[in-house]
């Protein structure tokens, strides 16, 4: 035996609740850059893992392109 299914009418889906997601908040990645020679450092904050890893990509890139560079990256939250 066969049951078959009734179409919801679009009262009845207007009827149904719907309940809203809270915003998410973005994790604050913090992206340290130091100079070892003379213990400089600057810190920048980003919200997308991808974009942490590039900025330490271009600072590898620098210390190979510029040889007396000696800068160092750090990843953290």
């Amino acid at each position: 035996m066969l049951a078959e299914k009734q179409r919801l009418s679009f009262a009845d889906i207007e009827a149904q609740s719907a309940f809203e997601l809270p915003d998410r908040e973005m994790m604050l990645i913090t992206v340290v850059i130091t100079n070892v020679l003379n213990h400089l450092s600057v810190d920048v904050d980003v919200t997308n893992v991808k974009v942490a890893v590039q900025i330490c990509a271009a600072v590898n890139a620098i210390n190979t392109i510029i040889a007396p560079t000696n800068l160092t990256c750090k990843i953290g939250q």
